[in-house]
């Protein structure tokens, strides 16, 4: 049986602190170039329809980094009272508002 990988020695706050900063810059210069996928290539690599995808503003798109799709999970109602804990560029609370429409 193959040993697990050594764990690495990484310093929390540092690791956070990196990672605010890199997602600060995608939000700055979004056309910079990163090491991982941005915009609307990643809003399709994660399952977004084109239909909630060009509900968003092309600003809040083009700084889109986000880990997954919530939407993946089932579908909300129009009228539904939903909140977003995690708010990067605010792509999925956008998506969320266009499909509660004004009384959610």
């Amino acid at each position: 049986m193959a040993e697990a990988p050594a764990v690495p020695n990484v310093d929390l706050d540092t690791l956070r602190n990196a990672i605010r900063d890199e997602y600060a810059i995608v939000a700055e210069d979004p056309d910079k170039g990163f090491h991982f996928h941005t915009g609307r290539p990643l809003a399709r690599l994660l399952g977004y329809s084109d239909y909630l995808i060009d509900a968003v503003p092309e600003s809040s798109l083009s700084s889109f980094a986000g880990t997954g799709n919530p939407f993946a999970l089932g579908p909300i109602e129009r009228g539904s009272k939903v909140v977003d804990v995690g708010s990067g560029a605010g792509f999925d609370s956008l998506i969320a508002a266009h499909v509660v429409g004004e009384q959610g």
